[in-house]
């Protein structure tokens, strides 16, 4: 199961919605762009402190059970720590599968699913403009 969820995140990386390391994911959220932040394994403490803080009460964060040169493998990196989904499907995907296999992320899905289906309600309801 977690393969796919390696899978799912280098997809991801490939289509260019996913944020790799600390200097870029603060980047990503300050411009309000992340929907989901992954952290490895053997994540430093201070920098799940960090990205806690960064999160907040806003942001849902996923432990993966993989660590950071298995993560960094996935993302054709060498090791990752931390990255950021910055596309609602692939988030919803990730946090899916996540909930799948660990029942402790079953909130965190929830959150993401939850996200999820208000943005794709504003995407129906909003009407589109004309062009002249």
């Amino acid at each position: 199961m977690s393969s796919e969820i390696l899978s799912l995140l280098g997809l991801a990386h490939r289509a260019g919605r996913l944020s790799i390391g600390e200097d870029m994911t603060i980047e990503a959220v300050a411009d309000h762009k992340v929907r989901l932040l992954v952290l490895a394994s053997d994540t430093a403490p201070t920098t799940v402190r960090r990205t806690q803080k960064l999160a907040g009460e806003r942001l849902p964060i996923a432990t993966l059970k993989e660590t950071k040169a298995e993560l960094g493998s996935a993302l054709g990196r060498d090791t990752c720590a931390l990255c950021a989904v910055m596309d609602m499907g692939f988030a919803a995907k990730v946090a899916e599968k996540l909930a799948a296999e660990n029942p402790a992320f079953a909130e965190t899905a929830a959150l993401v699913l939850k996200k999820s289906e208000k943005i794709a309600r504003r995407k129906i309801t909003k009407p589109r403009k004309k062009k002249e």
